[in-house]
């Protein structure tokens, strides 16, 4: 069964999550950019398909490093289902890689936790928020996910509340010498778009995007009413971890409430977070037939996605 399969992290496991992931995005490049089909267009694909494994393995350096799932591969192969599910967020480069880097400062955010080097990781989180930003102007938001760790982490003094700004502006302000150098100052001002959509008429497609965006509304709500309980009962880091968690969910809610592209790319920002939290409630329950019934769900509804672009 699928569920016994990834409960363990193994070699096999995780060569099976890239192979996942490969199937999804080349067979998602043939249904939705079949009209540009050429050998240099496969290998830009393919060299694009790099950075998406990229991000999986970030991912599971964070989970894996702060403890965020047990020993198991639920967290890396919900992301990979979720990403199959929402086919345009592997193919917006900007929301990739804004997301790569974000992992980077993510990693940083979630290490707050063992005490250690409090001031340096502060500095290198929102430094990577701000080179995120550069790419993607509504990452800024993710500068509320600092502060809001420190709150929970307590490191919240007067010295450690000045570090996040000072860390952010020192690649806006390495850009704008780059840019004021070469007498372009537009072009730097031209990164911070913060035009709001809130046109959701794309979600009105049924197998494409309301029928995924509601059950993952589902089961994220049925797996934080779940799980916190549990993990507020305990006292352990964990609890901190996961309160962590519930927020970096609400902010990259908000930000794909605000993006400007309404397609489903948007939704890459909510893969990271989904897939750990859905992942605690998998391996709290003991009943192999509800983890298998997940999985599948999320298998399911991805291939209707890809049956409905047919």
């Amino acid at each position: 069964m699928i569920a016994n399969f990834f409960s363990k992290t193994k070699l096999v496991t995780v060569f099976s999550i890239v192979v996942a992931l490969f199937i999804y995005y080349f067979i998602a490049t043939f249904l939705l950019h079949s009209g540009e089909l050429s050998l240099q267009f496969l290998v830009k694909r393919l060299g694009f398909f790099i950075w998406l494994v990229l991000f999986l393995l970030f991912a599971s350096f964070i989970v894996k490093k702060n403890k965020l799932t047990k020993d198991n591969s639920y967290a890396l192969i919900l992301m990979v289902f979720l990403l199959g599910t929402f086919t345009e967020a592997m193919f917006s480069n900007p929301i990739v890689f804004a997301n790569i880097v974000l992992m980077l400062g993510f990693r940083k955010i979630y290490s707050l936790r063992t005490g250690f080097d409090t001031k340096l990781k502060l500095f290198d989180a929102c430094f990577w928020i701000g080179i995120a930003t550069l790419i993607y102007s509504w990452s800024i938001f993710y500068l509320l996910l600092v502060y809001v760790s420190m709150i929970i982490h307590q490191k919240l003094t007067v010295k450690n509340l000045f570090i996040p700004v000072v860390g952010f502006a020192m690649p806006m302000l390495i850009y704008f010498t780059y840019c004021l150098y070469f007498e372009n100052a537009a072009f730097y001002y031209d990164r911070f778009n913060y035009e709001m959509n809130f046109d959701f008429s794309s979600y009105t497609s049924l197998l494409k995007l309301l029928i995924p965006v509601l059950f993952l509304f589902v089961v994220l709500v049925w797996s934080l009413i779940r799980v916190t309980p549990k993990v507020v009962s305990v006292r352990n880091n964990f609890k901190f971890s996961w309160d962590v968690l519930i927020n970096h969910l609400l902010i990259s809610i908000v930000i794909a409430l605000l993006a400007p592209t309404k397609n489903g790319s948007e939704l890459f920002f909510i893969i990271f977070p989904s897939g750990v939290i859905i992942s605690n409630l998998m391996q709290l329950t003991k009943s192999k037939i509800f983890k298998n019934l997940i999985l599948y769900a999320f298998l399911l509804i991805s291939i209707g996605v890809y049956l409905d672009n047919l």
